[in-house]
């Protein structure tokens, strides 16, 4: 145990104690010194004089924010919070020393709070309920303060070894002031705006955790190793960028590291004409690409962190591991990869039944397995929608929510609300190209070409290195023109083996183009990765298509030598 003069101050109105109590019990359990009234002080003359001695001398002041918090104009942990802030007057602002926490749905930016407690980091802790990386969290900002001794680190060090995937309560990532060579003032005020933009365009992916830019400022202009400062600010994952000019043109070098093991998870550069008259249309375009390239279901953290997760049973995760959690299926789709991923989310949405994100994904999942084949439920297609209607509730302006209930309605068939969702989705998140290109996708299958064609082509500008299906929409629309030289151009660019619908393509468009060779061999690898698709597989197919585009498919596959039994799906219930 830490000593007394280097303790946590937990400050909370007193509806709150069972709470604290919790958050208390998780630092202690850390090797943490708490300083927690309830068990620790008295009350009268003496208690006040402690409680503000204490404020004064502890390493950290947490003040738990609350509905409770909210409804009361007057209470002694008002005082503890002006105390608080009235010491941090003679702070460094660089000091860590105040951590808000949150321990309901209480919003940040209309909280009755002190104003300098909106200038730090917040975090969210539901009923209390912290996580072992809050934990370590804590002892890392004590640690780099200089305030905490061995034993805690030792404590926290273990417990982030026994468990380093954990984090009930998010992992971090935080975009660190952009380096500029040179003095070129122009370049500087656009490196700044560049990365504001690039904190907020990842702040519209709910399932990320972004550190407030207020957060990191104080890096301007250093030469700190990344790892110190995801150490100091609390964050997995570190953005860095780097500026150089060069007469009229502009370079920009990225990064994006893990700042536990400092690997480089990511790096690309962009080289742009710039200049002072088309600096906000090439942050835009700058943005948009790399929060995609970082941030959508195919992006690199979405990927990251569902590896850090993946290998563990679905009943023992957090419901928001549960969502890293199905970000694997976009990966590997399958119904083996499927299977735990909607059983976590199942049991996320159990335990919070607000979580719309948890909601999102669950039909999500559902609804690939209607429309995939798998049959791992009789009635996925129906609990797709129930799911989904369920996320827009619990999170109307999440653009995840909207993509999920886009899905479901499309393969419900009630094309009006599926295209209103889709564009609601797009307006909430322009910058997720995963979202963009399904969607648009689903467009384009349901009568709308020229708007699905626009989104794809916008998705694939978004991340240059995007997954192979989103050139389908291309191989689908060169297919009804006829011109099946294009439609075999595309669907080869798709490159994804273990993908039915890549085999089905190759068939008919070999078919119509009369190389019966390459035919024979499609229907092989279709055969491997679908043995049942001739007798069952139309079934799915006309889940997707409409009846004149089937019709065109089926000719192929005839003259390829595949025959296929005319099944006919009904019509979802509603």
């Amino acid at each position: 145990m830490i000593g007394s003069a280097k303790a946590v101050f937990l400050s909370y109105a007193s509806q709150d104690a069972d709470a604290a109590q919790r958050v208390c019990d998780s630092l202690r359990a850390a090797g943490i010194e708490v300083w927690f009234d309830q068990s620790d002080l008295r009350g009268g003359d003496a208690w006040d004089s402690a409680i503000r001695k204490q404020v004064k001398d502890c390493a950290l002041f947490v003040p738990l924010i609350s509905a409770n918090t909210e409804s009361r104009s007057e209470g002694y942990f008002r005082r503890e919070w002006n105390l608080a802030v009235n010491r941090m007057l003679d702070m460094a602002e660089d000091q860590s020393f105040l951590l808000p926490v949150v321990i309901d749905d209480t919003p940040e930016m209309t909280a009755r709070v002190p104003d300098r407690f909106r200038e730090r980091q917040w975090t969210r802790l539901p009923g209390g309920l912290a996580s072992n990386e809050f934990a370590e969290r804590i002892a890392r900002l004590l640690e780099a303060d200089g305030a905490i001794a061995s034993a805690a680190s030792r404590v926290a060090r273990r417990i982030a070894v026994a468990d380093p995937g954990r984090s009930e309560d998010g992992f971090w990532v935080a975009v660190l002031p952009f380096k500029c060579a040179g003095s070129n003032a122009d370049l500087a005020v656009f490196a700044e705006a560049l990365a504001d933009e690039i904190v907020t365009g990842l702040c519209r992916f709910s399932y990320l955790r972004v550190i407030a830019r207020s957060s990191t400022a104080r890096y301007a202009g250093g030469a700190a190793d990344v790892r110190t400062v995801g150490r100091a600010v609390g964050a997995r994952y570190a953005i860095e960028g780097s500026l150089r000019q060069a007469g009229s043109r502009l370079r920009l070098a990225m990064q994006l590291v893990d700042t536990v093991s400092g690997a480089h998870l990511w790096a690309e550069s962009y080289e742009r004409g710039f200049n002072s008259e088309v600096a906000f249309e090439l942050q835009d375009e700058l943005a948009s690409r790399i929060v995609s390239t970082v941030a959508d279901l195919h992006g690199i953290l979405p990927r990251s962190l569902s590896e850090l997760v993946r290998s563990r049973p679905p009943e023992e995760l957090s419901p928001y591991e549960a969502v890293l959690r199905s970000f694997s299926y976009p990966q590997r789709p399958s119904p083996e990869e499927l299977a735990p991923a909607r059983a976590g989310l199942e049991a996320a949405v159990r335990k919070a039944p607000s979580n719309g994100d948890a909601w999102a994904m669950l039909s999500f999942l559902c609804v690939q397995d209607y429309a995939h084949g798998f049959k791992l439920q009789a009635d996925a297609l129906v609990r797709g929608l129930v799911a989904a209607q369920r996320a827009v509730e619990a999170a109307p302006n999440s653009h995840l929510a909207h993509y999920a209930l886009a899905q479901a309605l499309f393969f419900h068939k009630d094309i009006q609300s599926f295209r209103n969702a889709v564009e609601r989705a797009i307006a909430l998140n322009p910058m997720d190209g995963n979202s963009l290109a399904f969607l648009g996708e689903m467009l384009v299958y349901s009568g709308s070409p020229e708007r699905g064609l626009e989104l794809t082509a916008r998705a694939k500008q978004l991340n240059p290195s995007h997954p192979g299906w989103y050139w389908y929409v291309d191989v689908c629309n060169a297919y009804r023109r006829g011109d099946y030289s294009a439609a075999l151009g595309f669907v080869l660019k798709v490159n994804l083996p273990d993908h039915w619908p890549m085999h089905m393509f190759l068939i008919a468009i070999y078919g119509q183009l009369g190389d019966t060779a390459a035919a024979s061999k499609a229907i092989r690898q279709l055969h491997r990765v679908r043995p049942d698709f001739a007798a069952a597989g139309r079934a799915d197919v006309e889940k997707w298509w409409d009846p004149g585009f089937i019709e065109q498919l089926a000719e192929g596959w005839r003259k390829a030598g595949l025959e296929m039994d005319p099944v006919t799906v009904a019509p979802p219930l509603l």
